[in-house]
């Protein structure tokens, strides 16, 4: 297969499909999706048959807006490729696949970012399989393709005193200051997605006279109540300097005025906390862009939470609930094993000689 005639980063980026085409709820509608997937295949051979076949397996898999843009982005980026090329989207062969692996890491994107976009094409293809748009031969050859060297979960975490360095670097003397200590300390406490966080209302807090929780929803629509704990009083303290506390049906966490003075009524969109943990690492001393490898992000709040319940004495089933994983491995994956750990479980051993040895 011949090489492109422009670059490959320059025809990956060449297709990116506008993050607002679709509505704002957290399930999309099947119309929406469909208009989507159609705008983005509408040059494609097969496109409309391809929309069809894959709307359902969307629908189904995906459950938030961003998911579906990530993934839409993607098909979209290899198919564009594809068409450089002069190869029809039901025509791809495993082979095909393979170049565009070489292509992407040519383009100097990373095996986590190239295994993302290669776990996408298996899922499309597999349902264009299912739909009798290509052989099932051709879908299984093209789910062989993988790339080695991926680290599962590799999102760097903080240490518990880097967590509380970053919180006391937030300056509560503003109105951001304190929204910002609250957002990043319900982030700590409750590792929520961000989706979960963002989405929260006024009227989703809740308290017993004893605690303060916040109702979340998060993956897969899944309704859950989170505790506070330390989180309440920086959570409350916002409310009340924000006079947000009648508004039940208001965003809880909402983006400034340019001004600074007052706050927008809707919610943060999903790239204003990763910026925020950017920031006070910065002002905490802590170099964001190193440690880990990766770089520290808003994820790396939630893996930060799940290392400090289970290196605090919660069981893995106890941060598994916590976490709100399907699957207790992924919450294995989570936990960053030190080589203390050999020693910690050794010294729980309890075989132990009584008396006095003869």
């Amino acid at each position: 297969m011949a090489e492109p005639p422009a670059s490959a980063l320059a025809i990956l980026t060449s297709s990116r499909v506008p993050a607002d085409d679709l509505i704002e709820a957290e399930t999309p509608a099947a119309g929406k999706v469909a208009a989507f997937l159609a705008r983005s295949l509408e040059a494609t051979a097969g496109g409309s048959d391809m929309t069809t076949a894959l709307v359902p397996w969307i629908c189904d898999a995906l459950q938030s807006n961003h998911s579906v843009h990530a993934y839409g982005r993607d098909l979209n980026d290899f198919l564009r490729h594809m068409q450089v090329q002069g190869i029809a989207a039901l025509a791809v062969t495993a082979d095909h696949v393979k170049l565009y692996k070489r292509a992407l890491l040519e383009a100097g994107m990373t095996p986590a970012t190239v295994a993302r976009r290669l776990s996408v094409l298996r899922g499309a293809y597999q349902q264009l399989a299912a739909k009798g748009l290509v052989s099932w031969e051709t879908a299984q050859d093209i789910a062989a393709v993988r790339i080695s060297g991926v680290q599962k979960n590799s999102t760097p975490s903080l240490t518990q005193r880097q967590a509380i360095a970053l919180l006391e670097a937030i300056p509560t003397d503003s109105l951001q200051g304190k929204r910002d200590l609250a957002l990043m300390s319900v982030f700590f406490l409750t590792g929520c997605r961000v989706s979960a966080v963002i989405g929260a209302c006024v009227g989703h807090l809740e308290t017993d006279g004893v605690e303060h929780y916040l109702h979340v929803t998060e993956k897969r629509n899944k309704k859950r109540r989170k505790i506070l704990l330390d989180a309440a009083r920086p959570v409350l303290a916002y409310v009340k300097s924000a006079g947000i506390g009648d508004d039940k049906e208001g965003p809880l966490f909402r983006p400034l005025r340019p001004n600074g003075l007052g706050l927008v009524r809707r919610h943060l969109d999903r790239k204003t906390p990763w910026r925020l943990v950017k920031k006070y690492c910065e002002a905490a001393g802590i170099d964001h862009q190193r440690l880990g490898g990766r770089g520290i992000g808003i994820h790396s709040l939630r893996k930060t939470a799940i290392n400090d319940a289970i290196r605090n004495g919660a069981t893995m089933h106890e941060v598994r609930e916590f976490a709100g994983h399907a699957d207790i491995r992924t919450t294995e994956l989570y936990f960053v094993r030190k080589e203390e750990d050999a020693e910690v479980a050794a010294r729980r051993i309890q075989i132990r000689v009584t008396g006095s040895p003869r």
